[in-house]
């Protein structure tokens, strides 16, 4: 590499991006568009030497770095424990709504099942740089509700993360060169790193970085922490992940730290110099031609994350007991693609699991959404006041009277004791668990089922419909699990809401007990349940799996549970009457505050 093409490289990247940003900026829009738009220029109009290229290559992976470094430090997870309630509960409804819409969307658009589940994980969140931007010019809503939106940002970028780590071994599967057992061992490897980076990470790493700002200077600190991000970026490789993941992980362990503030502003001059040569390499991948010829996709994927993001995040904000008004608003401030969306998109490409084509759509979409955003923010409030006006009536008073039903269920909510409101919160977090790992396991059996059908039959012998029963067999008993937890938890909310309601009867003076018919549902109809719910998830989730044989699995799950079930009829028969009187867990606590 010639120190001339190092030079000429840098000169005209950044004199070309720093112009670009400024053109951008005085029509009040993000620099990061102008990064963009600069790597375009330079793609179409300049001959790119091979050294460019590896000049390119190299710094734009320093930006990455120094990026998601810089977002994992402005990660306060004290922060989030105490105030970070309200926005965990909107990303934990956002991001899955996300994800299954841009999958569906992904199939209508004829995409295959991979294509579709890095759409929807490239369309889950928002751009924070440009959102964090938007928000200074958003006059409707009050200083609380734009710290809620930030914590919003904060969350999906953890978020994010995870998704990310959980589709890196389905990326990798596309691709021809990653066998069977090297997925597996990727698996493995991410799962043991992540949670020895959570476990242990965030509790020593912070300690290191105090040990070291009390005993040397800060200069040292600053270069100490970049090559701890540098490095648990080259762990991350290694184990099969992006580096965005391991710089992201790091920033968060050392945010827990007394000195990150003052890290982050030291290195804060750092990340903006390589963060520009990041954006403008992925402006360096779409060609003029390329964004003409697919400008219908574009518009297409842009309207898709549109309306995905405002739904998602209003559903999310009215779920929270926030007025339709403001989450309308604080829907619309996200509307614009993130970071992550490129980065998805990179590692996606990198994989093989998208295209040119593709990739040049969500890039384009992106920068739609950027260009959109402060025009859409500025116009919201107009927007939903007229829809509000010319809102016809029948519609209007089904959403009235939606209000009413979840203004009384949270009368109900809090009328219980605070103790049952900290069950009935943990048993929401359980269930939102129970639905990933419902999610996760599908996702796993969707890939997972024809190679194992493939390596058994080569290595076993038997037929291949004979090895399809037996792993069907598998996906529906490790699905058991996780729908038994949620249908208790669901059922325990249920009563939770209902308790709420006796006491609110009791002080009126009209307590009720509930029906003999719904008290018996409660503790009888779980095992129905669980296998309506796992017979459904499992004929509806695609698969390589034919009709016959889900309806001999089918079969036999239900003669399994008829057994189980007669003979749990039984064992009640045999009880005395006063051990099959049944409490609600309200009633533990009729002597607790309220």
């Amino acid at each position: 590499m010639e120190e001339l093409a190092l030079l000429t490289s840098l000169a005209v990247f950044t004199l070309l991006a720093a112009a670009c940003s400024i053109i951008f900026n005085k029509i009040r829009l993000p620099p990061l568009i102008g990064y963009i738009v600069a790597g375009i220029i330079i793609a179409n109009v300049w001959t790119i030497t091979n050294d460019s290229e590896q000049i390119v290559s190299i710094l734009s992976d320093i930006g990455l770095v120094m990026l998601m470094f810089c977002i994992g430090l402005e990660i306060n997870l004290r922060k989030i424990r105490k105030q970070g309630l309200f926005a965990m509960g909107v990303v934990i409804i956002q991001l899955p709504l996300m994800m299954l819409g841009g999958i569906v969307a992904g199939m209508l658009l004829g995409y295959d099942m991979v294509q579709c589940i890095c759409l929807g994980a490239i369309i889950s969140g928002s751009s924070t740089a440009v959102v964090m931007a938007v928000l200074k010019s958003q006059k409707e809503l009050d200083a609380d509700h734009k710290e809620s939106l930030v914590l919003v940002l904060i969350m999906e970028d953890i978020g994010q993360v995870i998704i990310l780590s959980m589709i890196t071994p389905i990326m990798a599967s596309n691709d021809p060169s990653v066998d069977v057992n090297s997925l597996i061992v990727m698996i493995v490897s991410i799962i043991v790193f992540m949670v020895a980076s959570i476990v242990v990470g965030l509790k020593l790493i912070p300690r290191a970085i105090n040990w070291v700002s009390d005993n040397v200077s800060d200069e040292i600190l600053t270069v100490f922490s970049v090559g701890l991000a540098f490095g648990m970026a080259l762990l991350s490789i290694y184990i099969g992940l992006s580096m965005a993941i391991g710089a992201f992980l790091m920033g968060m362990m050392i945010a827990g730290s007394r000195k990150s503030k003052e890290i982050n502003h030291k290195i804060e001059p750092m990340r903006d110099l390589f963060m520009a040569i990041f954006f403008i390499s992925i402006g360096m991948e779409i060609t003029v031609s390329s964004l003409i010829d697919n400008i219908g996709t574009i518009i297409v994927l842009y309207l898709i994350f549109l309306i995905l993001i405002v739904v998602a995040v209003f559903i999310a904000y009215w779920f929270e007991n926030e007025t339709c008004r403001n989450g309308f608003l604080s829907a619309v401030s996200l509307a614009t693609m993130g970071e992550f969306a490129f980065i998805i998109a990179s590692e996606a490409l990198g994989f093989g699991a998208i295209d040119q084509s593709f990739y040049t759509s969500v890039v384009g979409a992106a920068l739609l959404s950027m260009v959109i955003l402060p025009f859409l923010s500025r116009y919201s409030p107009r927007i939903w006041d007229k829809s509000v006006e010319k809102c016809p009536r029948p519609i209007y008073a089904t959403c009235c009277r939606l209000n009413e039903t979840r203004e009384r269920v949270y009368s109900r909510v809090y009328a219980t004791s605070k103790k049952s409101r900290k069950a009935m919160y943990r048993s929401m977090t359980h269930s939102y668990i129970n639905i990933l790992a419902i999610a996760a396991i599908e996702i796993a059996f969707y890939f997972l089922i024809p190679v194992c059908v493939d390596w058994i039959t080569a290595n076993f012998g038997g037929t291949r419909d004979l090895w399809s029963i037996v792993m069907l067999m598998v996906n529906f008993a490790v699905l058991m699990m996780p729908v038994y937890h949620l249908v208790n938890n669901v059922k325990f909310l249920d009563e939770m809401i209902i308790g709420g309601a006796r006491r609110i009867a009791k002080r009126e003076g009209n307590l009720s007990e509930p029906g003999a018919i719904y008290q018996r549902f409660l503790e009888i109809n779980t095992y129905i349940m669980v296998l309506i719910i796992v017979a459904l998830i499992v004929i509806i989730c695609p698969n390589s799996v034919g009709l016959w044989q889900h309806l001999v699995v089918l079969g036999l799950a239900a003669i399994v549970l008829a057994v189980f079930y007669l003979k749990r009829l039984r064992d009640d028969r045999k009880k005395p009457p006063s051990a099959q009187r049944t409490q609600t867990p309200d009633q533990d606590d009729e002597g607790d505050d309220l």
